[in-house]
């Protein structure tokens, strides 16, 4: 289970939330002190939640089908 969690996930969890608690707060919360709230940064910030979801799934699926690293020759006495 814990070989999902790479950086990519997590950041991507953590995203999600940060747009959830905007949605929650009517876009108050992703916005900075003394700014007016834009409407749509909630949508960016779970837009781009997924899509560090999906590099992560990605990056977890190329790590499988890489090749091991070339084991050097180990010389055998007889």
């Amino acid at each position: 289970m814990l070989r999902y969690l790479n950086m990519f996930v997590l950041i991507g969890i953590c995203l999600i939330g940060v747009s959830i608690a905007g949605f929650a707060t009517g876009s108050r919360f992703v916005t900075e002190p003394g700014q007016p709230t834009n409407p749509l940064s909630s949508f960016v910030y779970f837009g781009v939640g997924i899509l560090m979801l999906l590099n992560g799934y990605v990056s977890l699926k190329m790590g499988h089908n890489a090749r091991p690293a070339p084991k050097e020759e180990q010389k055998t006495k007889e």
